[in-house]
């Protein structure tokens, strides 16, 4: 009798570290093919990535793939929305690291007590309007057909900003308007130093005038105005090439002894302007800018110009 006991009190403790066994093995299954579905969702974000930058540089894409690629993403968000044990905290980690190198979903906490994966509808990216989307916007911001969420998940606007600077030869301030697009775009460009003055007398650099010389006083006046316009040429995703043409005026003035100003007439330039730079954005979606010009008067006069903004 008591070697039966034994026997069944064996058998008991068998059953249980076999019972354990059995729930290692099936969690660690579970586990791995939630890894699996991760690794698969990265992947594919990350094919979408690619497909989306050759979109911006205005390469031509199989619009056939999006749509599969798409379909195959809330395919897997939706199979990990149905896991009985939702996520582990360093896959929910990863989910969102994810989600946010491809701006796509809403942040999640765990799955599947997260009911917000599935309050956003993806009908955006359905495969019947995929090819409209593509075929109609490369550079623009996205609203959601039930306006709850937009995303820049094609592009930007394309339109930009620009404080300007122009340090040398003499200090000028300006702004600068304009729209940079996949392949290129146009611009408009002032620069002043927003002083206005004019004289009726002349005087020469040499300190004459009409052949005699002039007693001056040392004080001295300059004004500048360019307003030009020209187009970009996007050579890559960051850099692009700019040249414009316009209007110019630098006007240099001096003081003489009895405290009239008079107009340095080989010193003083007015008519066509002209410059050339490179434009510079930067940032996840190209939006910080950083521009810089030289550029002419006349082709007398030379300068640069630096500038920084904001492309939307």
């Amino acid at each position: 009798m008591t070697s039966m006991f034994r026997v069944l009190r064996m058998s008991r403790h068998i059953i249980v570290v076999c019972f354990l066994m059995f729930c290692t093995v099936a969690y660690g299954q579970q586990k791995d093919a939630r890894d699996k579905a991760l690794d698969r969702y990265e992947l594919v974000c990350n094919r979408l990535i690619e497909l989306r930058d050759a979109i911006r540089r205005g390469e031509t894409i199989s619009t056939q793939e999006v749509s599969s690629l798409m379909a195959e993403v809330r395919s897997i968000r939706s199979n990990l929305q149905k896991v009985p044990q939702g996520l582990t905290a360093e896959q929910t980690r990863r989910f969102n690291r994810i989600r946010r190198s491809y701006n796509y979903g809403p942040e999640v906490e765990s799955f599947p007590q997260a009911q917000a994966v599935s309050a956003v509808p993806l009908t955006a990216y359905e495969a019947d309007s995929i090819r409209q989307e593509l075929a109609g916007v490369r550079y623009g911001r996205y609203v959601s057909p039930d306006k709850r969420h937009y995303e820049y998940a094609i592009g930007k606007t394309g339109i930009f900003f620009l404080a300007q600077i122009s340090p040398a030869p003499e200090m000028a301030f300006g702004a600068g308007i304009g729209v940079l697009k996949s392949k290129g775009g146009a611009y408009l460009s002032f620069l002043g130093n927003f002083k206005s003055m004019s004289s009726d007398l002349e005087v020469l650099s040499d300190g004459t005038s009409s052949g005699s010389p002039v007693w001056l006083s040392g004080g001295k006046e300059k004004t500048k105005m360019v307003f030009t316009a020209g187009g970009l040429l996007r050579l890559s995703d960051n850099v692009s090439v700019l040249a414009g043409a316009g209007y110019g005026t630098r006007l240099l003035f001096w003081e003489n002894s009895s405290g009239q100003w008079m107009k340095v007439t080989d010193c003083s330039y007015s008519g066509v302007a002209a410059e050339a730079g490179i434009l510079l954005t930067l940032g996840r979606w190209n939006s910080f800018c950083l521009s810089a010009k030289a550029g002419t008067i006349s082709f007398k006069y030379a300068d640069f110009s630096i500038g920084i903004g904001y492309r939307f």
